[in-house]
This record gives structure tokens, sequence and C-alpha cells, in this order.
């Protein structure tokens, strides 16, 4: 479980940083060392799962990211 969230928080992560950089947004390469994917406080680890394998293949690949309201510099 704890690589699956791993990985999944990785792929987000990216995504969200390619993103700010795409819109023009300084990211220092200096600031990404602070990150952690091994962050899991929205993973509930205790709870039953069920993935829907069907319905996922039809639906985008990765859910978008969330657009903050505000970005500090």
């Amino acid at each position: 479980m704890t690589n699956a969230v791993v990985t999944w928080n990785t792929i987000y992560m990216t995504d969200a940083i390619a993103n700010l950089r795409a819109q023009g947004h300084a990211v220092a390469d200096s600031d990404l060392v602070h990150l952690s994917p091994a962050l899991y406080a929205h993973i509930n680890r205790y709870g039953k799962y069920h993935f829907e394998a069907e319905a996922a293949l039809d639906e985008q690949p990765r859910r978008p990211l969330r657009q903050p309201s505000v970005l500090k510099a």
C-alpha cells in the first residue's frame, strides 16, 4: 500500500509542478527537496477499497489537478 501511495503522490506532484511551471510560476529546484511523496493523510489506509476497473478505463486516466485560488510567489 505504501508503494502505491508514494507512486500516486509522485505522479500528481510531478504533474502539479509541471503545471505551475507551464503557467509561468517560478518553482525552484531547491524548494522541491522539501517535498515528500510519502505523505498519506488523504489515503484511508485502514478502510475497504472497491475499484471499478471497467469504469476507470472509460474515464480520463488521471483526475485533473485542482487549481489553487491564490499562489505564493
